[in-house]
């Protein structure tokens, strides 16, 4: 049968076998064509569902802003219009944002936390309202709107303070955004190689079939073109992201310094033209070289992003210390403090920036003086160790918790209710920026002893030009 058979074919009979073949070729390559298109749709999808969350978060950090907004307005408020105005405002606000926080199941945010922030800034808001209502009756001396914006501080302290966890909140919601859309396009980056791969080998003994292949092809380079473009669009959005964080410093740094200014110009004119006292004469200097340290503080805080060692100098630490000391005496001694200072009698050398040595050690000699217990101690100590240059500042407080020792240096962490967690964090980041490292070490008895390591002046030039020839 076979033999009739292969008698009955003809050499035109292959091409009705090859159809056959290119048939079955063409679905194969129809069905993946099909599976692709599905793949970018669903990553279509996924890309506008993150667009939908980063919204939001928009959303949600514009309208808690413009909730804080009519409290704080209400402190330049004159008359009874202006209460009104802002009372409105903050009702619109309100309806804004009880609207966003409705909308937060549709992304799948949980905000229960956001929303306890959110419910108590209005409280506080509410608050700030009700100390302000004489407002409405006009007629309010300056006598009267000063004792009433001394009322409400407190109250917009608190405001200020559940706006700045609100905010946060929303910061990590953001992070973790932004960290799923750079998960999908790996993700999606790691399906077209491998989709590119698999096909490949599918097309390689396919020699009939090209234009299929070609087609293909085109459309694998179109999803990625398609990915590139997103990407693109990621990192323009992250660097005006950026842009918005340095405004904000720019800001808050402008906000600073002009009233320091004002400050620090009546000081002096006081200072010149005042008729006064030798004791008074120095309390007036005093405020303006803390003025200066503030405003430095302020320069230094905005520069610290883009620091390096190339405009370090030589410094003794001593110095440092006995300026940072000096600065703190008068708080110390009027909270009953005494200062025990073991400072080494020789110069202990170091390459670095003073102000910001400066800053690091008052960062610790304040935590110390807030830690410590009426009448109590702080020992200073400034020493060479053999290679390296130290700096110690003990208190006589509680102590340090061993469950949060470890987090103790890191950013925005605090056990303080006022406090903002950026202070010990700074001066882990200027003792690493040179070339150093702080460290809490243990204290028999109670108390904390935060010990900053650096190494000494030679050293450092040392390592730093080892680092330039190997680059």
């Amino acid at each position: 049968m076979i033999g009739n058979l292969m008698r009955r074919i003809r050499w035109y009979h292959f091409y009705f076998l090859l159809a056959i073949f290119n048939v079955v070729v063409i679905a194969l390559t129809l069905r993946l064509h099909q599976q692709s298109v599905d793949w970018v749709r669903d990553l279509l999808s996924a890309e506008h569902q993150v667009d939908g969350r980063v919204k939001w978060l928009q959303q949600a950090q514009r309208f808690i802003s413009e909730l804080n907004a009519p409290g704080n307005n209400l402190f330049q408020a004159d008359t009874a219009a202006d209460y009104t105005r802002q009372q409105r405002l903050l009702a619109i606000a309100s309806r804004n944002m009880d609207d966003v926080i409705r909308r937060a199941t549709d992304f799948d945010f949980d905000v229960t936390r956001i929303a306890s922030e959110v419910r108590r800034l209005e409280q506080e808001a509410a608050n700030i309202f009700r100390i302000f209502e004489p407002l409405q009756t006009g007629g309010n001396s300056a006598t009267r709107r000063a004792e009433l914006i001394v009322a409400a501080g407190p109250a917009m302290a608190r405001m200020d303070s559940h706006q700045h966890r609100a905010l946060e909140l929303i910061g990590m919601l953001s992070n973790q955004t932004n960290q799923a859309r750079i998960d999908m396009i790996q993700r999606a980056e790691a399906d077209i190689q491998h989709q590119f791969v698999a096909q490949s080998f599918v097309f390689a003994g396919i020699f009939l079939i090209l234009v299929g292949v070609f087609v293909f092809g085109r459309r694998l380079q179109a999803a990625d073109r398609l990915l590139t473009l997103e990407r693109q669009r990621v990192k323009e959005a992250q660097r005006e992201r950026l842009a918005a964080v340095g405004e904000l410093c720019s800001s808050v740094a402008h906000g600073i310094r002009n009233p320091l200014a004002a400050i620090r110009s009546s000081a002096q004119l006081a200072l010149e033209m005042g008729e006064l006292d030798g004791d008074s004469r120095e309390r007036i200097q005093d405020i303006l070289d803390e003025g200066q340290r503030l405003g430095d503080r302020v320069t230094g805080l905005l520069s610290m992003a883009r620091a390096n060692a190339d405009a370090f100098n030589e410094i003794d630490l001593t110095q440092i210390v006995e300026v940072g000391v000096k600065g703190l005496l008068p708080e110390m001694e009027r909270r009953g403090l005494v200062v025990e200072m073991d400072v080494s009698d020789s110069p202990v050398l170091v390459q670095g920036d003073r102000a910001r040595l400066e800053q690091a050690v008052v960062e610790l000699l304040s935590n110390a003086m807030e830690h410590s217990p009426q009448d109590g101690t702080i020992q200073v100590r400034c020493q060479m160790d053999g290679q390296t240059a130290k700096v110690e500042i003990e208190d006589d407080g509680a102590g340090i918790p061993a469950p949060i020792r470890e987090r103790v240096f890191d950013l925005f962490f605090t056990t303080k209710p006022t406090g903002t967690g950026i202070g010990l964090a700074t001066v882990k980041r200027i003792a690493r920026l040179h070339g150093g490292d702080v460290s809490l070490a243990d204290v028999s008895g109670g108390g904390a002893r935060f010990v900053i390591a650096l190494p000494k002046a030679s050293d450092l030039v040392r390592l730093k030009l080892t680092d330039d020839v190997a680059a």
